[in-house]
This record gives C-alpha cells, sequence and structure tokens, in this order.
C-alpha cells in the first residue's frame, strides 16, 4: 500500500507545484461529499456514523495522543480550501470527529466490537509510534484489522519516542513495516517504508500540519503559508492590542502624575493659608491684649486723676 506522507515529505514546502491551483470538486465528489457528511450527522446521534481518523496507540503514550486529538478536532481549515478538491475529495471545515480509546486492553483476548466498529467506519489511521507501541499487541492489531477492513485507505504515523530500525529503541509497529497478505499476515516480501514526523525532532504545530494535511489530502505547504499568515494576523492583532494597552497606561500614568503635582500644590497653598491664619491670629491676640492693656492703664490713670484733692 502506498504511503499517504510520500507526496508530503519529498516535495520542497516552497515550490509552487506544492501549492497547486484549488479546483471546485465535481458534482460527483461534492455529492459523495455530502453523503459523508450526513452519515457522520446520523452516526452522532445513533453511535454508526464514519470517523475522519482512528488514533491507534500505546498507553505510556497517552498525553501525546490527548494533544494529537485535541489538535486535530480543534483545527479549522482554512476557508478558501474548504469545499476544493482535495487527493481525498472535496476538503471538510473540520477534522470531526476522531476516535480515540482511553480503555485499558489488559484484560481483553481480541478487540471488542467497539474499537472493530469504529476502525471499520475511519476513514483513515493514525499510529503514534514508540517503543511501547512497537511492542504493544493490541496496536499491532488494530493495525492490522484496519487494513483488514479499509483496504486502500490511509495509514499514518507519528514518532513520538525511539528512533527506527534501532535494535533496542525501535519505533514502528511490525504492520507498519510490511503489506498484509490476504490472510492478514505480515507479508515480507512486499517492505513498506513509513514516513512518519518526529516529535522529538520538529515542533508540535509542524507535526500536526503534516498529519493534518495527509489526511485531507491537501499539500502541506499550503496548510503551512496559511497558517505563517494566520499567526502573523493573530500576533499582529496581539502588538496593536499591547500598543494600545501601552498607550492607555501613560496617559493613565500622566493624568495620575498631573493629579499627584495638582495635588501637592493643593496641599502645599493649604499649608500656606494655615500658616498664615495662624500668624493673624497671633497679630490678632496680641493686639487685644494690647488694648486690653491699655484700657487698663487708662482706668488706672481716670482712678489716680479722681483721688487727687482739688485746690
Amino acid at each position: 500500500m502506498s504511503n499517504p506522507f510520500g507526496k508530503i515529505f519529498s516535495s520542497p514546502v516552497d515550490t509552487a507545484a506544492a501549492v497547486g491551483k484549488p479546483v471546485l470538486a465535481g458534482g460527483a465528489e461534492l455529492a459523495g461529499y455530502a453523503h459523508k457528511q450526513l452519515s457522520a450527522l446520523v452516526g452522532a446521534v445513533g453511535g454508526e456514523g464514519r470517523y475522519a481518523a482512528f488514533i491507534s496507540y500505546s498507553h505510556a503514550d497517552m498525553k501525546v495522543a490527548r494533544w494529537l486529538h485535541r489538535a486535530i478536532e480543534n483545527y479549522r481549515v482554512p476557508g478558501a480550501l474548504v469545499g476544493t478538491a482535495g487527493d481525498r475529495g472535496p476538503i471538510p471545515a473540520r477534522l470531526r470527529p476522531i476516535f480515540r480509546d482511553e480503555d485499558e486492553l489488559a484484560g481483553a483476548a481480541e478487540l471488542g466490537p467497539k474499537l472493530q466498529g469504529a476502525l471499520a467506519r475511519s476513514d483513515a489511521l493514525i499510529v503514534i509510534c514508540s517503543p511501547s507501541a512497537a511492542r504493544s499487541v493490541w496496536v499491532d492489531k488494530e493495525i492490522r484489522s484496519f487494513k483488514r477492513c479499509n483496504p486502500g485507505a490511509p495509514v499514518f504515523a507519528l514518532i513520538a519516542a525511539g528512533v527506527p530500525g534501532d535494535p533496542e529503541t525501535d519505533c514502528f509497529p511490525a504492520p507498519l513495516l510490511f503489506a498484509l497478505d490476504a490472510a492478514g499476515e505480515l507479508d515480507r516480501s512486499q517492505p513498506l517504508e513509513p514516513l512518519a514526523p518526529d516529535l522529538q525532532k520538529n515542533e508540535r504545530h509542524i507535526v500536526k500540519l503534516k498529519l493534518i494535511a495527509g489526511l485531507l489530502g491537501a499539500p502541506y505547504a499550503a496548510l503551512y503559508r496559511r497558517d505563517q499568515r494566520r499567526s502573523r494576523r493573530i500576533a499582529a492583532a496581539l502588538s496593536a492590542a499591547a500598543l494600545l494597552l501601552i498607550v492607555v497606561l501613560s496617559g493613565l500614568s500622566i493624568a495620575a502624575f498631573t493629579y499627584a503635582r495638582m495635588a501637592v500644590q493643593q496641599r502645599n497653598a493649604a499649608q500656606a493659608a494655615r500658616a498664615l491664619a495662624e500668624r493673624n491670629a497671633d497679630k490678632a491676640e496680641r493686639r487685644a491684649w494690647l488694648a486690653q492693656v491699655a484700657a487698663q492703664e487708662v482706668r488706672r490713670m481716670v482712678a489716680e486723676g479722681e483721688s487727687c484733692p482739688r485746690p
């Protein structure tokens, strides 16, 4: 089975051929897309809808699986690409739902009906590869079951830990390395070369975009460039908001400084007025005392004049 990541990793990001020209899908493709979306809607109510992808992982890689699940379901496809023709049909606005099982399988001998049904109704398989996944019986069974139920459907890989081909830390489960025969066994005469983004070497948003490009059947370059433009718009909006905040805070600081200076001036004026009032009060008190002393002296002199004998 051809690896769907071949085109994504083999083409340079900046080539015009990788971007391509979006064209409107034909009527048959649009009808198929509508049928697929209607089936997913019905399945959301009745439990029998299709999944955009099934995430297979070892429970040692639970954190990576949870991040990937949220990242894919929360991704909004650029509006310019929605409805255009991709390698897998018309490109949807969202990749939902994504199936990720959180139940421990250690007590079961085989995959249960829930997992078998989800695998059969999934449009793609994403395998989180690590040394634990390479040793996991359940990851092995999920890959084999998906390939049997969906021959020709894409299988994507994501390296969370380990080194491909290393005897001690090999991360690829065997069903990713070989095709399956009619009995569902490994056909070692048909080796496969899985290409997978490596979380140990690439940033998470790059790995996410590569997987989403494969799921959508869209050029990675187109998603990457639109993601970069979206990031620049967000950064510009945040910068404008930060600049506005700085201007507002500067205005408030200037106003606060002005009001503080006015308050100091008013306080100084009030202190000067109080000091002047105190001085005036002292002067008035002194004048009153002098007037009282003068009155007493006048009364004394008058009394002395009346007591003197008249000639």
